[in-house]
């Protein structure tokens, strides 16, 4: 990997981080209601590639370090499903 390619590697990311920050933000000021709902729509989602065994796809780097600064906040493992706590933790 050439040195422009990390760059613009770790350049994504940040933005990738910088988005789901925003992201947080918002779901930190939204209503009780929007966010359940929210919840529970993710949640069908979810349920609806499990039952149809559909493989999910890897995360990429920066989607890891979002789910491993996301897991300060909460206690993660009740939330786990598509992954054993041991492969998060790993």
């Amino acid at each position: 990997m050439s040195r422009w390619q990390a760059i613009c590697r770790i350049l994504y990311m940040c933005q990738d981080l910088l988005n789901e920050i925003l992201r947080l933000l918002q779901l930190m000021v939204s209503t009780k209601a929007s966010l359940a709902a929210e919840v529970l729509f993710l949640r069908k989602q979810l349920a609806f590639y499990q039952e149809r065994k559909i493989k999910p796809r890897r995360f990429s780097d920066c989607a890891r370090l979002s789910l491993l600064l996301l897991a300060k906040l909460f206690d993660w493992k009740n939330a786990l499903v598509n992954v054993k706590p041991e492969t998060f933790m790993g």
